[in-house]
């Protein structure tokens, strides 16, 4: 081969190199490799790394069909709870729309309001009776006042008076919950236990009579809740009922003493309850409630403890504690000649009465008389009681003077005592002269102390029957 033939030949390879070239570049761009998903072959195990199986074919994935678009349905607002009442901003508030019912007689309004539920079958007769009676009416001065609050909520009264005239007020009890809104609800309508059913009394129309339970406990105290039971017993302490106080404690727990010893120190205190919330709920169980009763005079404000706890079914008052109104009249006591805190501590255990005298008297005032028209309530429980009187007096005086003194004062106390009904036999005395001091009647220095005196000067009534 020449070099000419040699040229021509290497030319033609050339070209056909290129011809070729360029026809693979143009099929490359006009075929792209089309998108697939490698399905493994049915019943055959992936290999290591999740790898799919070499004989899946090519499956092209079918795109789902759009959705079509569907309009939601207009939203309905919930139906009314028709269990629950009508809900309120302000505790005021329900009661001024509650009130609004009142005063228009009103019982079916008054009961809507309320809501189902509120107003127990047992009591709604009674109720439904003192909404509607024309000779009441709510207090225009007063017509609602609160008288808890506590943790699970508010319990409020209105107050009913005579129509025309002047008489006792009555109340009705509405008890408000909060709601998760912060909004309040009726929970509860009740009485008080001296408008219930009482024993012995005919049913109101309509309500099946309620007897005392099988612990002889009336029907009304039975059936109360721990509140209502606290605010009666404060109520007949300030009132010095003591047949009712004694109703609501539990004898086992709490001695005739104790009830009459805070009887005796609210009426030296001169303390009423507080209108506006008398009652603060500081523990309330299933089985145990404690309530402080909140008290005030013209000038000074104290309070006692009401422990609660469960008589069967009934709760009952089963501690007090009264320590603040002690101190409030321990405070008063050197304010005049003649000392007011009404109960010493008995040397042979427990509490004593105790009522004081004035100067080189031995006559009984108005407050002494009171605080012994207690005394002979306890008495009149039972003749089997017997209580023991001790006369003191100061040291001013000789010695059988003094005696002499002291004997009279026990013996005025007696006396008065068998004017209100007591047996002679109940009471024994005993006079001290001035040898069993409580107080100091002088001072280190040796100068007179007529605080002291004034604390001497008394006659100490043991209920340690």
């Amino acid at each position: 081969m020449n070099k000419t033939t040699a040229f021509i030949f290497f030319g033609i390879i050339l070209v056909g190199l290129a011809i070729s070239l360029f026809t693979l570049k143009g099929c490359g761009e006009k075929v792209a490799p089309e998108e697939v998903v490698i399905v493994p072959a049915v019943g055959l195990p992936k290999e290591s790394g999740d790898k799919p199986a070499l004989d899946s074919p090519p499956v092209k994935p079918e795109k789902p069909e759009p959705e079509k678009a569907v309009s939601p349905a207009p939203a309905t607002p919930p139906a009314p709870d028709p269990s629950k009442s009508a809900a309120f901003k302000t505790p005021d508030a329900a009661m001024r729309a509650l009130a609004e019912k009142i005063g228009a007689k009103d019982y079916p309004g008054f009961a809507a309001l309320a809501g189902p539920g509120a107003i127990s079958p047992e009591i709604e007769a009674k109720v439904k009776a003192l909404i509607e009676d024309p000779q009441l009416k709510l207090d225009p001065a007063k017509p609602h006042v609160e008288i808890s609050k506590s943790a699970e909520g508010l319990r409020w009264a209105f107050n009913f008076v005579p129509s025309t005239g002047e008489g006792a007020v009555r109340q009705l009890y509405t008890d408000l919950a909060t709601l998760p809104d912060e909004a309040l609800d009726i929970a509860k309508v009740s009485l008080p236990i001296d408008l219930g059913p009482a024993r012995g009394t005919p049913a109101a129309a309509g309500v099946p009579a309620a007897p005392a339970d099988a612990l002889g406990i009336p029907a009304a105290i039975a059936s109360a809740d721990a509140l209502t039971v606290a605010h009666a017993f404060s109520q007949a302490v300030v009132r010095r009922d003591f047949k009712m106080a004694r109703e609501l404690a539990d004898p086992g727990a709490v001695t005739d003493e104790r009830v009459a010893a805070l009887m005796i120190a609210v009426e030296e205190g001169k303390f009423r309850l507080r209108e506006d919330r008398p009652l603060v709920v500081t523990l309330s169980r299933d089985d145990i409630t404690w309530v402080l009763a909140r008290v005030q005079s013209e000038s000074a404000a104290s309070e006692f403890a009401v422990e609660l706890g469960k008589l069967g079914e009934a709760w009952k008052v089963n501690g007090l504690t009264f320590s603040k109104v002690l101190s409030a009249l321990s405070e008063a006591a050197g304010g005049g000649d003649v000392a007011y805190s009404p109960i010493v501590e008995d040397p042979e255990g427990g509490d004593s009465l105790v009522l004081y005298f004035e100067f080189d008297e031995a006559g009984l005032n108005a407050r002494s008389e009171r605080q012994l028209a207690i005394v002979a309530d306890i008495l009149s429980q039972g003749s089997e009681r017997v209580i023991r009187i001790n006369g003191h007096a100061d040291a001013l005086g000789s010695d059988n003077y003094n005696v002499a003194l002291s004997d009279r004062r026990a013996e005025a106390i007696r006396q008065a005592l068998i004017r209100m009904g007591v047996k002679p036999d109940q009471v024994v005395t005993e006079a001290f002269g001035a040898a069993k001091p409580r107080k100091p009647n002088f001072l280190p220095d040796g100068s007179d102390n007529p605080s002291g005196r004034s604390q001497n000067r008394r006659a100490e009534v043991l209920l340690d029957f």
